[in-house]
């Protein structure tokens, strides 16, 4: 028996339709020229937003200071079991590792302005508002530095195509591409009149090589979220929209309330000779217009025939305030934060909502933490530790095994960011220390998500222990961990929120 023949079409897709709302939705993609201009266009909009709308710099404020803060710090962890180092050796590299790494944070900046914690925090800025940073790794020989390693910031505008290389297909944005798409060299614009143009031509940029040997000359990072992508995207871009068109509503709002309010008295009167007539007139000398300006507790006498239109106030109206939450809504739901966040209004959640929101923000920040982590501090502190040893810093056995024939080895590290703070204290170190009773979790940790270092907490808790004890005192952990756990809950926390708007219900608590 001969087997099925012939094929089965699939159903049709409204998605794929013409009719309606769908008639004119017909997408196009971008040539190299005009992806170019399109992504420096949305970084300079981004650029604006941050720093002169409230709500889009108090998120990018929000991202970078939960994901960096004060810093994220390496814990080295070498892997002593495949370097054959005993427990002593490993933890006598490991400090010399970090005291090199402390010593050379000071003078990481090529300008001499910023720490190493600066730098960071620098370039998660930059990734969320310009979509990439870019730092140039250098070699500085100056008196008085322990390290010649320098990192130099430089703004992703400064990376462009130049003019007469604009047909080429291996250059996209400023990054000369391989076969893999991988980048072999940059083009950094630096024109002798010190202004950046879109008609530079290539004597006017410095071309780098993306790699010197093992070591890289450029860091360029962005947040890879398209497939072929060779520049990044500002996080304010899906959202950009309602940024702009909410900022500018408020200020419509706001002039429209100062004008309500400031409106003088009109008094008609048949004089013309009267009082006031004419004081404050202005004629425009583009167009010829007549204009009065007012101000508060003004008293205007009108001409003959002259009526007032007195204007009311009215405004804002009942649905501004849910008009204003949505459209924020909106915008943090398109850059990964919720209303809580970008709004910083708490006002109407509870303990659970408040904590739902933040563990959904925090998600968000481990993930830029992690990104930094893998793509720039981990790519930085092996280059450290690369000088630090040809310096003869990191205290070794001489059995040990050469630096560059264990390379990984030896520049293994966890990185410990700030602490992600409590909504409810009691509540959140009774959790932890359940946790660690039960064997699913750690000190390390407990430790490490308030951003500490669980061997430094147990050498502490070590000395207190001992001078308490030469003091006749005790520390009292055990009683302090029951009492944690027979505290009852708050009956206040657990009350819902006021609902959002008319008829509405607590979103966390009904969902």
């Amino acid at each position: 028996m001969s087997g099925v023949q012939g094929h089965v079409h699939p159903v049709s897709r409204s998605a794929a339709g013409n009719s309606n709302t769908l008639s004119n939705w017909y997408p196009t993609r971008v040539n190299s020229w005009l992806e170019e201009r399109e992504r420096k266009l949305v970084a300079m909009r981004a650029e604006d937003l941050v720093a002169n709308d409230g709500h889009a710099a108090g998120l990018i404020d929000s991202i970078s200071i939960n994901t960096v803060g004060t810093g994220l710090n390496p814990q080295s962890r070498v892997d002593a079991k495949r370097l054959g180092l005993s427990d002593d050796e490993a933890a006598a590299f490991q400090a010399s590792a970090e005291k090199a790494w402390k010593d050379w944070c000071r003078e990481a900046d090529a300008g001499e302005r910023m720490h190493f914690c600066d730098i960071q925090y620098l370039n998660i800025r930059s990734m969320l508002v310009q979509g990439e940073f870019i730092n140039l790794p250098l070699m500085l020989k100056k008196p008085g530095r322990k390290f010649s390693l320098a990192l130099h910031d430089v703004h992703p505008a400064r990376m462009a195509t130049p003019m007469d290389m604009a047909a080429s297909k291996n250059v996209r944005g400023g990054v000369h591409l391989g076969s893999c798409r991988e980048p072999l060299g940059y083009y950094l614009a630096n024109p002798a009149s010190g202004i950046l143009s879109s008609f530079l031509d290539s004597s006017q940029f410095e071309y780098i090589k993306a790699w010197r040997g093992h070591r890289p000359q450029v860091l360029h990072r962005f947040f890879v979220r398209e497939n072929e992508q060779v520049r990044g995207e500002s996080i304010l871009a899906p959202a950009m929209k309602f940024f702009r068109d909410l900022a500018d509503y408020l200020d419509f709002e706001l002039v429209a309330n100062i004008i309500t309010a400031s409106f003088p008295v009109f008094i008609e009167t048949s004089d013309p000779t009267a009082m006031g007539v004419g004081m404050g007139d202005e004629t425009s000398e583009e167009t010829g217009e007549r204009y009065q300006s007012y101000s508060p507790g003004q008293v205007l006498y009108g001409g003959m025939n002259q009526k007032p239109h007195l204007l009311s106030s009215n405004r804002p109206g009942n649905t501004f305030p849910v008009f204003v939450e949505r459209i924020l809504r909106a915008a943090g739901a398109a850059t990964g934060m919720p209303y809580e966040i970008i709004s910083k209004d708490f006002s109407k959640t509870n303990y659970s909502s408040a904590r739902a929101a933040l563990l959904e923000a925090w998600r968000c920040f481990k993930l830029y933490r992690q990104w930094l982590r893998n793509h720039f501090c981990q790519v930085v502190w092996e280059m450290v530790l690369e000088e630090a040893w040809l310096l003869g810093l990191l205290d070794l056995p001489a059995s040990a095994p050469d630096f560059y024939d264990a390379r990984a080895e030896y520049c293994q590290a966890e990185w410990i960011g700030p602490a992600r703070g409590y909504v409810d204290p009691v509540k959140e170190m009774t959790a932890d220390i359940a946790g660690i009773e039960a064997g699913i979790m750690t000190m390390a940790d407990v430790v490490a998500e308030r951003g500490g270092d669980w061997e430094q907490v147990v050498a502490q808790r070590a000395r207190e222990r001992d001078v308490l004890e030469a003091a006749g005192l005790s520390g009292g952990t055990e009683q302090a961990a029951g009492r944690l756990a027979s505290i009852p809950p708050d009956p206040e926390e657990e009350k819902p929120g006021e609902p959002s708007g008319p008829g509405e219900e607590d979103p966390v608590e009904s969902a």
